[in-house]
């Protein structure tokens, strides 16, 4: 699990560079853990961007 700390400007560009990003080390396999670990990347980055934009539910009021 990735957990970011991220500004939305931030994850936003990070986002876009992981998307446009084509792997070609020259070694084929490295290329294909590369590429799944961008797109572990890409699916935490739109998480972290949704949860931003999701506004937080609201605390029960505690009553003593």
């Amino acid at each position: 699990m990735i957990v970011f700390d991220l500004n939305t400007n931030d994850a936003e560009a990070l986002l876009r560079h992981v998307k446009e990003f084509k792997p070609n080390s020259g070694d084929v396999r490295e290329n294909a853990r590369l590429r799944e670990a961008l797109l572990e990347l890409k699916e935490a980055l739109v998480s972290h961007l949704e949860d931003a934009s999701t506004p937080a539910a609201p605390k029960p009021e505690r009553r003593i």
